[in-house]
């Protein structure tokens, strides 16, 4: 069974280095993610960029916050939004290599590591 991965992606004033950050995602050996890039209020072309990668593949989501909050705010909301079994966070300005995700849910489920929860919130 695949889980899915949900990728958060700050992002303020990155247009230099987002179209390389999404193709590094797209080019992952395990394809069964989402990427939620939350724009911080940037004032360059990062957005327009972006929605030009959200209009070929359904698997990237932008939202879009009109004042920059900082990159805490971003991943709050990313996480928020998130319906991933998994989330991974991925700076605008990074790079993975193809199989990184692959090797990490692999990890993951052959230690028995759980990704969900299962506390209870004190309240009877």
């Amino acid at each position: 069974m695949k889980d899915l991965v949900s990728i958060i992606t700050p992002t303020y004033n990155s247009q230099r280095f987002i179209e390389s950050t999404i193709k590094s995602v797209q080019k992952q050996t395990y394809q069964y993610w989402e990427m939620i890039i939350i724009d911080d209020g940037s004032t360059d072309g990062s957005i327009n960029i972006v929605r030009s990668f959200v209009e070929n593949d359904d698997r990237i989501k932008l939202i879009i916050l009109h004042s920059n909050n900082g990159p805490a705010i971003a991943r709050n909301k990313g996480i928020q939004l998130a319906c991933g079994r998994y989330i991974a966070f991925l700076d605008s300005d990074d790079l993975w290599y193809p199989n990184k995700l692959k090797k990490q849910i692999e990890f993951m489920n052959n230690n028995n590591y759980s990704p969900k929860s299962t506390h209870n919130s004190g309240k009877s």
